[in-house]
């Protein structure tokens, strides 16, 4: 195509040039094909023959060269903006032209291009008061004009706009790519899930029907066997919900309880019903997850210990609030007035439903069955959870991070998982910026303890099960609580509620307390203060001592502030770990 001069008798036939530039552009939409096109319209248009483009990143201070035609720009390396060409029109922020690139400081065109070529203009591209692009034009034969200018700044918007459309359509195929990999993987955890469940069905069945024919001498076995099956078939299923799996990513809290009823029907041949009165109300995706776990917890709890023959779930849209009743005419068992939410998951139904304002209520006699009966306020106020616990996650493994959050989120606690970092620095960065209360380190992350302890937030560290040596050294690093491996979400959340209190949880003090030292008393502690660290050490805090010592809470605090300057210790936590 022959230069096109802009001159006024000539403005149709410019205006004509920029419509096909723009059609042009506007058909490709994959980016670097994108810059191919820009650069060989530009060297059409002004008569050109040679040339380069390249993609900006301003933030960086960079440049990469992603296409050229007639020299060799060294295409696809990234250069500082404060070289070449497009460095120049990066710095003026326009328009550049040289009537010989002899002028073009720090270019990177070779000798033999250099020596054939005359004039050289570049124009940035430009998006929102960013550079994000430029181009530039080479000519053997003659100067560029302000005209010249002119027409490539008007191809340089044209370009800006195809630019940021192609880059967008690729974020949209990016997402889209995403989401179908989601999918599939919600879609392989079902299947998972189905494959298990039928599989430890069957099992249990046929241990049900060994039991029944099995001589008396090896019954207890095939009863801890079955009773081991039904147990592993309702934590594979919590065991995947951890994994990211909700059963309502993609139907209704209804539907969701449906397939939970049926899952009994498989698991003990129960006669099962859902009932569902009211006008139903929208429900925010948290207070759904909330009702479906409670719902989950009774159910598994009928499939596991009752012996029902008939389970009834209820679902009342009310006023104010969502009520969920589940029946069984299961055996029942001996309600303790004391402690009626403790055991057999009741205890764990019952902080689900608190965790959102709600309640839970359990009326269970021998021989009847049982009830559970929940209630969940459709909107919370900010009185609700007033002792709610900012968490950040730390965790090597993206499989292990959302594992924790998940158990977290679940536990009943008014925790909240505010964010979460892949290692120390990330953790130092997410501390700085979103103050949590509480950092819960993985295992695989212990040895970075210190330097986040440093930073000020309390730390409770996850550790292997059994390996009471990461659990002193990782308390001697300043964590206010360990954790092993092998408990569960509550655990877990006492554990970070303890320590957002400034009191210490960590586990099997017996085992490992004390056996750091062989002195008794290294620190020349009083005989109170000897009282006093051997409470502290099994984790009481200062109320139960106070009770067990009979003395004044103020003064259990005196006698814990003595040992604790005494032994050097910089926390309950530290103290423990020493023994000393």
């Amino acid at each position: 195509m022959a230069r096109v001069r802009t001159g006024a008798g000539e403005a149709v036939e410019a205006r004509e040039a920029m419509r096909a530039v723009a059609e042009d552009l506007a058909g490709e939409l994959v980016a670097r094909p994108l810059f191919e096109r820009v650069l060989r319209r530009s060297v059409e248009l002004l008569g050109g023959d040679a040339g380069a483009v390249s993609s900006v990143d301003e933030a960086a201070g960079t440049y990469r060269k992603e296409a050229e035609v007639g020299v060799k720009c060294q295409a696809g390396r990234v250069f500082p903006v404060t070289e070449g060409m497009t460095g120049e029109v990066v710095r003026r922020r326009g328009p550049v032209r040289f009537d010989s690139y002899d002028e073009v400081a720090g270019g990177h065109l070779g000798a033999a291009d250099q020596a054939g070529l005359r004039g050289v203009i570049g124009a940035p591209i430009e998006w929102r008061g960013a550079v994000i692009g430029a181009c530039v034009v080479f000519s053997r034969e003659r100067a560029f004009t302000a005209a010249d200018a002119e027409l490539l700044e008007m191809v340089a918007r044209q370009a800006a706009v195809a630019l940021v459309n192609a880059s967008s359509h690729e974020a949209a195929e990016e997402r889209a790519r995403l989401q179908a990999a989601g999918a599939e993987r919600e879609r392989l955890l079902v299947e998972v899930q189905g494959l298990l469940d039928k599989g430890l069905v069957d099992l249990n069945a046929e241990l049900e029907r060994a039991e029944r024919l099995a001589p008396a001498a090896v019954t207890g076995c095939l009863r801890r066997a079955r009773a081991e099956a039904e147990s592993t078939m309702t934590e594979v299923r919590r065991s995947l919900g951890a994994a990211g799996h909700s059963p309502l990513e993609d139907r209704s809290l209804e539907d969701a309880l449906r397939a939970e009823l049926g899952w009994a029907h498989r698991a003990r041949g129960a006669d099962v019903r859902l009932v569902v009165a009211g006008a139903p109300v929208p429900l925010d995706r948290g207070l759904a997850e909330h009702v479906l776990s409670v719902a989950q917890e009774a159910v598994s709890n009928i499939v596991r210990h009752s012996g029902a023959a008939t389970i009834r779930l209820g679902l009342v849209y009310n006023s104010a609030a969502l009520a969920l009743l589940v029946q069984d005419d299961g055996q029942g068992f001996e309600a303790d007035p004391v402690d009626q939410r403790a055991g057999l998951g009741l205890r764990r139904m019952s902080e689900l439903a608190g965790s959102v304002g709600g309640s839970a209520t359990v009326e269970s006699v021998p021989g009847w069955g049982t009830s559970v009966r929940a209630s969940f306020p459709y909107q919370r106020t900010a009185a609700d959870d007033p002792d709610r616990v900012d968490v950040l996650v730390v965790a090597a493994q993206p499989v292990l991070r959302a594992g924790i959050s998940r158990l977290l989120a679940w536990s009943g606690q008014t925790l909240a998982v505010v964010g979460e970092a892949a290692g120390a620095d990330d953790a130092l960065a997410a501390t700085a910026a979103l103050r949590p209360d509480v950092v819960v380190v993985g295992p695989d992350l212990v040895d970075v303890v210190d330097r986040i302890t440093a930073a000020g937030p309390a730390v409770v560290a996850m550790c292997a099960a059994g390996d009471h040596r990461a659990v002193a050294e990782a308390l001697l690093a300043g964590t206010h609580g360990c954790v092993e491996t092998s408990a569960d979400g509550p655990t877990l959340a006492r554990a970070v509620v303890a320590a957002s209190r400034g009191e210490s949880l960590v586990p099997d003090h017996g085992v490992w307390a004390g056996r750091l030292t062989t002195d008794p008393n290294p620190a020349g502690l009083t005989a109170r203060e000897l009282e006093v660290h051997a409470l502290v050490c099994q984790g009481l805090p200062d109320k139960l001592i106070a009770k067990r010592l009979g003395i004044a809470v103020k003064t259990v605090e005196k006698h814990v502030g003595a040992v604790l300057r005494k032994t050097g210790a910089r926390g309950r936590a530290e103290l423990i770990a020493h023994g000393r």
